[in-house]
């Protein structure tokens, strides 16, 4: 099986994920990487766009990186664990040294350059995930 192939069978149908950069170069390449491979993508360059999106739009996944201005990654991951504690949240950084908060408040670490299949795989994994225990939650709740 080609890795394309791979990657068509990953996806979630009708996910959307929410992409927080302050690198503009890095949001359109993570944006259209995951845009082909079926994903609706929201991009936000800061935190405080980055929350009105998630306050505004239906997000099954948001990607933060970790070094921004004003506010650090896993800061951003708190404020939206605040609105909705169930969201997946995948750190996103071009360094290894992340503080043990910052993987604790999220659900994955991904160092950026990774190759586009490894980074949808991880997105739709989470999703399936996020979904299957809502369902569940929904089902017993």
């Amino acid at each position: 099986m080609s890795s394309q192939t791979a990657l068509s069978e990953s996806r979630c149908p009708d996910a959307a994920v929410l992409c927080v950069d302050d690198d503009d170069v890095i949001l359109d390449i993570i944006k259209l990487t995951l845009e082909k491979n079926g994903f609706s993508v929201f991009t936000a360059p800061n935190w405080r766009r980055a929350l009105d999106a998630f306050r505004e739009n239906s997000i099954d996944l948001v990607m933060l990186d970790y070094e921004m201005p004003d506010m650090k990654g896993h800061e951003v991951a708190m404020q939206i664990r605040s609105i909705d504690p169930e969201v997946p949240i995948i750190l996103h950084s071009g360094s290894d040294n992340i503080p043990e908060i910052a993987t604790r408040v999220t659900d994955a670490f991904i160092r950026k350059g990774v190759e586009p299949y490894i980074l949808v795989a991880a997105i739709s994994n989470l999703i399936m995930k996020s979904r299957a225990h809502r369902t569940r939650a929904v089902r017993h709740g």
